[in-house]
């Protein structure tokens, strides 16, 4: 069927939208099958970056499969709708496979082996159906090789655009709307459609001849030239981005927008450059300047990034929007200011890269596709290249520079061959070595610490850098990850770390296997073995923080490492419990950082499921949060989805801080043991009186009482107004990064209205106190929350108007409240006199 020029140009757009189409569908699939992994291989580098480089692997397939497949064909058009059906259904019966196959075993074996036959199983096939698309696009309408970039470049700058709207849908939207099934299922839906689209438009029409433009002369050049641009510039882009992301972390945090964000501008960026690049080819700018302005201007832009980035890190830059959508936009444009110029320059390499492919062919579509497939392969080498060999041998700052070196390698060579080393273009040159000579000769600025911190060593790896600093004046040491999270700490902040391991252990009749996860600086790990218990294991994600923990922390963490009752592992935490033998009598996790994404599937209702069937008869689950790092909505939604797992659920405190409060959930499958002859048998034993050297907490029977906090299964007002957090729907990724504004964070005396007012009822179904009154519980707990009253009241925060006389009354009144109740409640005030607001 013979169409008009009119009609032609209307079904061209129509593919360059559906192309579009395709690309936002596959990057929300993408998003997703890299928490599908997370879930079961562990939120681990090594899992995200298999699930990247398998999809670029299977793509790049693909494209090879494609370009043999459209060479001599008529309608090679049919060939694209077809191939993009067959993705979608292959999402769709990969993704139903793969959650069957795991509701029958819930984590990944532990070899390679089988979390790559994992990632292959639900990412591989639906990727190389994806790959093989695009051969026959490029067939139907890239008409020689003179039209490589400026109509190729066009649906390549597209297709990537619309992957940047999928990164913002699969990566946010759809998953906090409608979960990751239901998001799922709307990108293979749109995928479906759009192949049927473009099925039902090949079988109207034969082809879809373009429209001639005269371009100018080829350029003639080895062909091993643009070969290797395609190989290098996959290779480079990929560690790019990868660096990219770790550099989101310094300055935003690890939440899901800031990771979100940077893939958004990354893509957007990219697109924007291919379309450039495309019209100016249209206008008859040259190959080679065309590739020395684009891979030029990247380099000289990943100079300076370093130094950009550590003035960003110093700026504390915080979210603060309160909805999804203004979390997102600030990641976006914030991003955007400062990585869009870069991934802008980046986005341009490519399509040229495809022009100085000197093959002479009938079949464009072959050409292009087995470019496409050579790109991608590099592309997958880039990722983990990025991750486990550029980081860990350079560090960020100088792992970013050597990425610059490479484009500026990549602007030179085609320049020298060609011979267009103009006076001007030397010049330019020279000016951009010179400035990443300065550059890779600046000693790396450490990240993240203050002019009060001395610096005892540094690390770099996959998770990004990680410091050990010790505070001038008082000596307390931490490990600061990612410049932004810092990590446990000695002096003041030791009882309260051993707390965390100390609380949950007192409460186990008989404890003797106990895993932690979230392990740090081992400080509070280390206190477990202070109980006479058999086994302990310790899990870290991070094993750069493992190595400073064993390094700089032997102080207080040594018998973690050298007591034969200790294991230390490197592993998610929820991966390495499944894969454990046996049960446990203790579980605890300790404190996480709500803002980072992975934090949301160890509050989830899947993982505390699990945690409950793997405790013996007697075992206690803790999990402990940082108050002063929620909101009202966030705390709501942890204890609401732990509630509906745990019979037996209450709150305990683990210090009387009114600036930094930490609670404790314990969970358990039977009545927990409280009662006055337990607790006494309890402190008698030799660990009790170690423990009662160390805390006043435990010096009697009446100060434990006042650990406690509430039962959650009697609080009035109850929880169940709040959202269930789930594996497929993680409310808390999305929640948990925004930040408390006002009474919303739950410090001081916002803390004690919300949760303290909910137990004012002597009721405890989760508690057995034996022979020990409701009545008298509620004492207790009331000279607790008096106790905790008389620490805010100390308090002075900037702002604070009260006179000293005033908040010296205050203090003495809630003193007096709590030791009328309670005389124990005087033991264990330590009230602060000054604090800074967190």
């Amino acid at each position: 069927m013979e169409l008009s020029d009119k009609t032609n140009n209307t079904v061209r757009r129509t593919l360059t939208l559906l192309w579009a189409l395709s690309g936002f569908c596959v990057l929300a699939l993408e998003t997703i099958w890299m928490r599908e992994i997370a879930l079961r291989a562990g939120n681990t580098a090594v899992a995200s970056t298999l699930v990247i480089t398998v999809f670029f692997a299977a793509a790049a397939l693909g494209n090879f499969t494609g370009a043999r497949l459209v060479q001599g064909r008529k309608n090679t058009l049919v060939y694209y709708g077809r191939f993009e059906v067959a993705s979608a259904l292959a999402a769709a019966v990969t993704f139903a496979l793969n959650r069957w196959l795991w509701s029958n075993n819930s984590v990944l074996p532990e070899s390679w082996a089988g979390q790559i036959l994992a990632a292959v199983l639900l990412v591989g096939p639906p990727s190389f159906f994806s790959g093989a698309s695009f051969p026959g696009l490029a067939e139907t309408y890239v008409e020689d090789a003179h039209h490589r970039t400026s109509t190729g470049g066009r649906f390549y700058g597209m297709n990537l655009l619309g992957a940047a709207l999928g990164i913002a849908a699969g990566g946010v939207w759809l998953p906090y709307k409608l979960g990751l099934a239901g998001a799922f299922t709307v990108a293979a839906i749109l995928q479906l459609a759009g192949g049927l689209i473009a099925w039902r438009i090949a079988s109207i029409i034969q082809t879809c001849p373009p429209v001639n433009r005269n371009i100018g002369n080829f350029l003639t050049t080895p062909n091993w030239l643009g070969w290797t641009l395609l190989v290098v510039s996959g290779i480079l882009s990929l560690s790019v981005q990868t660096l990219l992301i770790v550099w989101a972390r310094q300055v935003l945090e690890g939440s899901v927008y800031a990771v979100c964000g940077v893939l958004t501008v990354f893509l957007a960026g990219l697109g924007a450059g291919g379309l450039a690049v495309a019209a100016l080819r249209r206008r008859g700018r040259s190959i080679t300047d065309l590739l020395a302005y684009s891979s030029g201007a990247s380099g000289l832009l990943l100079f300076v990034m370093p130094v950009v980035g550590a003035w960003l890190c110093g700026q504390e830059i915080i979210l603060t929007a309160g909805t999804l959508e203004g979390l997102f936009l600030q990641a976006v444009l914030g991003c955007g200011l400062i990585l869009l110029p870069l991934t802008f320059c980046l986005g341009g390499v490519f399509p040229v890269a495809w022009e100085l492919v000197n093959t002479r062919t009938i079949s464009e579509g072959r050409i292009l596709g087995t470019a496409m497939a050579v790109n991608k392969f590099g592309a997958a080498t880039g990722t983990a290249l990025g991750l486990f060999a550029i980081i860990p041998l350079f560090g960020l700052s100088h792992g970013t520079i050597v990425l610059g070196w490479g484009y500026l390698l990549i602007t030179f060579v085609p320049l020298l061959i060609a011979h267009r080393l103009t006076l001007k273009n030397t010049a330019c040159l020279i000016i951009v070595t010179a400035i990443g000579l300065s550059q890779t000769l600046r000693h790396e600025t450490v990240l993240g610490t203050t002019n009060d911190e001395k610096v005892l060593a540094t690390y770099a790896g996959a998770y990004g850098p990680v410091t050990v600093v010790e505070n001038k004046t008082s000596g307390s040491k931490q490990i600061l990850l990612n410049s932004r999270q810092r990590l446990s700490g000695t002096r003041r902040a030791l009882t309260a770390q051993r707390m965390q391991s100390w609380i949950p252990l007192l409460f186990c009749s008989r404890p003797e296997r106990v895993v932690t996860i979230g392990m740090a600086s081992g400080i509070s790990a280390a206190a477990a073995l202070d109980f006479p218990i058999k086994e302990l294991h310790s899990v870290e994600l991070v094993p750069e923080v493992v190595t400073a923990a064993h390094d700089h922390f032997g102080e207080w963490n040594t018998k973690l490492f050298s007591d034969p009752r200790s294991h230390v592992h490197v592993a998610d935490g929820r991966v390495k419990l499944e894969q454990l033998p046996g049960k446990f009598d203790v579980i605890t996790c300790d404190l996480f950082f709500p803002i980072e994404d992975g934090t949301a599937f160890l509050y989830s209702h899947d993982f505390f499921e699990s945690c409950r069937t793997r405790l013996n008869a007697g075992g206690i689950f803790c999990l402990w949060l940082p108050c002063y790092q929620l909101t009202p909505k966030t705390a709501g939604i942890v204890i609401h989805t732990f509630s509906k797992v745990f019979p037996c659920a209450i709150a305990v405190r683990a210090n009387i801080d009114p600036l930094q409060p930490v609670i404790g959930l314990l969970g358990a499958n039977r009545s927990i043991p409280m009662s006055d002859e337990f607790l006494t048998a309890r402190l008698a034993s030799p660990v009790g009186q170690t423990l009662a050297a160390q805390s006043p907490f435990f010096r009697s029977v009446d100060t434990v009482r006042l650990l406690f906090v509430t039962d959650i299964h009697s609080a009035r007002p109850g929880f169940d107004n709040y959202e269930l957090n789930t594996d497929d729907r993680p409310l808390f990724a999305y929640l948990g990064p925004m930040q408390p504004r006002g009474r919303e964070r739950l410090i001081g005396f916002p803390l004690l209205d919300w949760i303290g007012k909910r137990a004012l009822r002597p009721a405890y179904p989760s508690c057995d106190f034996g022979t020990t009154s409701p009545e008298r519980v509620l004492t207790a707990l009331r000279a607790g929350n008096y106790s905790y009253a008389a620490a805010a009241a100390a308090i002075s925060i900037p702002g604070d108007t009260r006179p000293a006389s005033v908040r010296e009354q205050q203090v003495n009144g809630y003193l007096r409240h709590a030791e009328e109740l309670w005389p124990a409640a005087r033991a264990v005030a330590g009230i602060p006199t000054e604090s800074k607001a967190p």
